[in-house]
């Protein structure tokens, strides 16, 4: 359907506009450490180019015009098909990874290195949403667009600070260290802190409480929207729920395998007993 569709300047517009919301003051409570999202490349593209957007100054690549002065703006041409599914949503990442290739050598290192995230554009966005067999979609508007770039910022924002695996290897070295002492009947117990990663599902509220948080005060018809899909959701899991023997079934609460409606149960409970620490307590590591 829209795999020759060309970018227009509503296009484009829409993509900056989520890009200057997350540099608001408003978001500072949120993105407290800047430096973490300072580098995220953000890409989009259509049936001839890819776009991109970053505050790292890549040579060689040509340039399009953009509203944002805080901004580099490229596009790299390509012929690869685009498909649909493609249009259709956004993600921490790059969508496509026949797209990897054609970055060029900075942007193509690890999304810890350099986070990106990527994703189609408005037109065919919110048009593929429509045909989706999904009761009060609430990503059918205008606004849902750029609310969905800023959600991919929470999961770029959350996923930098490394809270799901062991990812210090000095700090895993000493607990190995000091577990084999204890083996070996060593008599003093180390006094350091012992951390235990959280499930990467908390990224998923994360994100879902960014993108709510910030609806409420800039797109309101949004948040609206998202209450009201929310709601029947909810009413369809509970009944889903009632049904399930626990000892045998998953919950429709498990974040692995449902991490959006894990999202879309606690995101909500958070923000209300949290409303101005939230971010803190999402990104606070579990330590005893």
């Amino acid at each position: 359907m829209f795999e020759n569709y060309l970018a227009t300047d509503e296009d484009f517009r829409a993509i900056e506009e989520g890009l200057r919301t997350v540099w608001k003051k408003e978001l500072d409570f949120i993105f407290k450490n800047r430096n973490l999202i300072e580098d995220v490349v953000v890409i989009s593209y259509d049936a001839k180019f890819l776009y991109l957007w970053t505050r790292i100054k890549l040579p060689r690549l040509k340039t399009f015009t953009s509203n944002l002065s805080n901004y580099h703006t490229y596009k790299i041409p390509h012929k690869i098909k685009i498909k649909d599914e493609w249009q259709t949503g956004w993600r921490a990442g790059l969508s496509i990874k026949q797209f990897n290739k054609l970055l060029s050598t900075r942007p193509q290192k690890s999304n810890f290195e350099i986070p990106k995230i990527s994703g189609g554009l408005l037109t065919p966005f919110i048009e593929l949403q429509k045909k989706k067999k999904v009761k009060n979609n609430p990503y059918i508007t205008r606004e849902s667009f750029p609310a969905t770039l800023v959600h991919e910022f929470g999961h770029i924002y959350w996923n930098q600070h490394k809270l799901w695996w062991y990812s210090n290897k000095k700090e895993n070295l000493r607990y190995l260290k000091m577990a084999k002492q204890l083996y070996e009947q060593e008599e003093e117990i180390p006094k350091i802190p012992l951390y235990f990663p959280v499930n990467a599902g908390i990224g998923e509220i994360f994100a879902f409480c960014t993108e709510y948080w910030v609806s409420s005060v800039f797109w309101p018809k949004h948040q609206h929207n998202l209450d009201i899909f929310a709601q029947e959701r909810l009413r369809r899991l509970t009944t889903k729920e009632r049904k399930k023997d626990l000892e045998r079934e998953d919950s429709v609460l498990e974040p692995n395998k449902n991490p959006h409606d894990f999202a879309f149960v606690f995101s909500k409970i958070i923000l209300a007993r949290y409303p101005k620490t939230w971010p803190q307590k999402l990104l606070k590591k579990f330590i005893l």
